[in-house]
């Protein structure tokens, strides 16, 4: 029993001395060098690194590539359909430079070369690349094979996305099944070219999820662009080839995964904390779900609801678009009559999709109109470029797919929708701007003066009294006071479109004021039980609530019968439209809900124990979580 327990030990002796030396303390592998079970290739810069793993709770090993500080980060997975059930794989370089991963005599997966090296050498780079190169040829750089070839969920600075127009093969990101499962998930990332157009789409099996919308000559339409983070998008356009990548600052660590529910993350390493930053998230919201409000129907995330038909069209069925259902889309109100004239209504939004449209890169966007304006079934057109001065003519025909306002306004992107002159006129309230007759005006005038005349000692007398009134309102009060003709500018005259939700205190507005910043709008309603003293506590209390975590009391209005509150604006609307959401609820990350949580727990904690004021806050509920940028 003990000389069998022995004999064990040191047959594992002997069996580590042989193969720990090929466990490589370089980044080069060389023919007839294995790497085993246990042993890694670490590479050029100590960030990557490759061997053997079993992905979260599964026993199943594969070969992958991962980064060395963060090694449950995956970015590559060379047998990920072809798991090995036990610890007995083994990766070697076969005589002409095939790279063979076995297990005994069983052939797992390999590089499947065409042609032969004399002399192969297998290199990690510390972009995550892993080459192979025949150094007979006497450079370096000259790939015979190179695992940026074969992407899998992640896209590292550097790997190109393709898609080929002949019969090699595209080169796209595809999910894992789950994170215990690297094999073939159901949603891809790739490029796609169409007629000139050239844009990134996430599809689920062969349904659209979101797209990017088309390149515009800096960037893609509906990609969010982040200051921060240094970065050039390349588009290469070839006679059978179409290929995308993005170039960083050579010492930005960062990337792109397709998770398993097919949203796009884009991850920078913060390396003093050796963990990752979440950059950007797409689809960022419900807005970015392919056709989210059907044909001919745009999506506001900032407005309830976030869906409405494009000016001069109307709802298929009203009946399911008041049930919030808006996959029926819109149709026109008034068909074109082309023969009369029609016009053309900017709409600042990204390019719509549809089957049917024609470039043209030589005409000018007058040329465009013009060409559009002729037609009956054009629907719209556009400037496809936006860089370089270039132009163009982009015309869509057909039903408008897929249309959203670009959030926060970040986008100088346009287009003009084919309408006729009636529908023009209602828009622009044309008939409101016509000229009464010089008559009719002389007549008012005189009249107008007549009775300024007879009241003129009335009307001091009101607007003296309704001074003190107001004085009255908002003695006291510590707080900055708004113009009624402010807070009416910057929500388009408390309009239906700009009203974003409504409780006991009245109906809540959004608005933007003429700096850019964004306000919620509180106006005491007619209807509601409260009144001035009710008004003046809520400013009085919450004036003196000072916390990152409650949201902010900007000042209140008070004119008249008007008695408004003007808060800051919460861009992401309540933690409910998230968490019972099936689609959104995958955005918010664990590390998100994380900093939720404990912002909730920090807000409580100020007002019930560290304020001035001692507060039990009694409806504590998601639609009262709301969420900022």
């Amino acid at each position: 029993m003990l000389q069998s327990q022995f004999t064990a030990t040191l047959a594992a002796l002997i069996y580590s001395l042989i193969f720990l030396k090929f466990t490589i303390a370089s980044d080069t592998l060389s023919a007839n060098q294995i790497i085993r079970a246990g042993q890694t290739l670490v590479s050029e810069g100590q960030i990557f690194e490759l061997g053997f793993f079993s992905p979260g709770r599964s026993k199943d090993r594969f070969l992958g590539i991962w980064y060395k500080v963060t090694p449950e980060i995956v970015v590559w997975v060379a047998n990920w359909n072809q798991p090995i059930t036990d610890p007995q794989g083994i990766l070697t370089i076969s005589r002409n430079g095939t790279l063979v991963l076995s297990r005994g005599e069983r052939i797992i997966w390999s590089s499947n070369l065409s042609s032969v090296a004399s002399s192969p050498v297998m290199r990690l780079l510390q972009t995550g690349n892993l080459v192979l190169v025949d150094k007979t040829n006497g450079t370096s750089d000259n790939y015979i094979w190179q695992s940026f070839d074969y992407p899998c969920d992640t896209r590292l600075p550097g790997m190109q996305m393709v898609d080929s127009l002949g019969d090699s093969e595209d080169k796209y990101l595809t999910s894992w099944r789950s994170s215990d499962d690297s094999s073939l998930g159901d949603f891809t990332y790739r490029i796609e070219y169409r007629g000139g157009r050239v844009e990134m789409v996430v599809y689920n099996k062969k349904i659209k999820r979101t797209r990017s919308g088309p390149w515009t000559g800096h960037y893609f339409g509906n990609l969010p662009l982040i200051p921060t983070i240094p970065f050039k998008p390349i588009l290469v356009i070839n006679k059978d080839r179409i290929s995308v990548s993005v170039a960083f600052n050579s010492s930005l660590i960062t990337r792109l995964t397709l998770d398993k529910s097919g949203t796009l993350h884009r991850y920078i390493i913060n390396e003093s904390k050796n963990g990752w930053n979440l950059a950007y998230t797409a689809p960022r919201d419900s807005c970015d779900n392919y056709a989210q409000c059907g044909p001919n129907g745009i999506c506001r995330i900032s407005k309830i609801p976030e869906c409405e038909c494009l000016k001069g069209f109307t709802p298929v069925s009203q009946q399911d678009w008041d049930l919030q259902d808006w996959s029926g889309g819109c149709i026109r109100t008034r068909p074109l009559n082309c023969q009369n004239g029609d016009g053309f209504v900017k709409v600042g939004a990204n390019f719509p999709d549809t089957s049917q449209f024609q470039l043209n890169t030589s005409m000018s966007l007058n040329e465009c109109q013009s060409q559009c304006s002729k037609s009956c079934s054009c629907t719209a057109y556009a400037t496809p470029f936006i860089s370089d001065g270039v132009g163009g003519c982009l015309m869509w025909f057909g039903d408008l797919i897929d249309i959203r306002e670009p959030p926060g306004a970040d986008s100088n992107i346009n287009i003009y929708i084919h309408l006729p002159v009636s529908e023009l006129e209602s828009i622009n309230d044309l008939d409101k701007k016509k000229k009464r007759p010089t008559k009719l005006i002389f007549i008012l005038t005189a009249v107008g003066v007549l009775i300024s005349g007879l009241f003129l000692g009335g009307i001091l007398l009101k607007i003296r009294l309704t001074r003190q009134g107001e004085e009255s309102k908002t003695e006291d009060l510590e707080l900055p006071s708004f113009d009624l003709a402010t807070v009416a500018a910057a929500t388009d005259n408390f309009s239906s479109e700009n009203m974003i939700g409504e409780g006991g205190f009245g109906p809540v507005y959004w608005g933007s004021l003429s700096d850019g910043q964004g306000i919620a709008v509180k106006r005491l309603s007619k209807t509601s039980r409260q009144g001035n003293e009710e008004f003046k506590n809520e400013v009085r209390l919450i004036a003196k609530l000072q916390h990152r975590n409650l949201v902010q009391l900007l000042g209140c209005c008070t004119k008249g019968e008007e008695m408004m509150l003007i808060y800051e604006y919460m861009q992401n609307k309540s933690l409910d439209n998230f968490i019972f959401d099936q689609d959104k609820r995958t955005i918010l990350s664990w590390p998100k809900l994380f900093d939720i949580i404990m912002g909730i727990a920090r807000g409580l904690l100020y007002l019930h124990h560290d304020s001035r004021l001692k507060i039990i806050h009694r409806d504590l509920k998601t639609s009262n979580i709301l969420l900022d940028e």
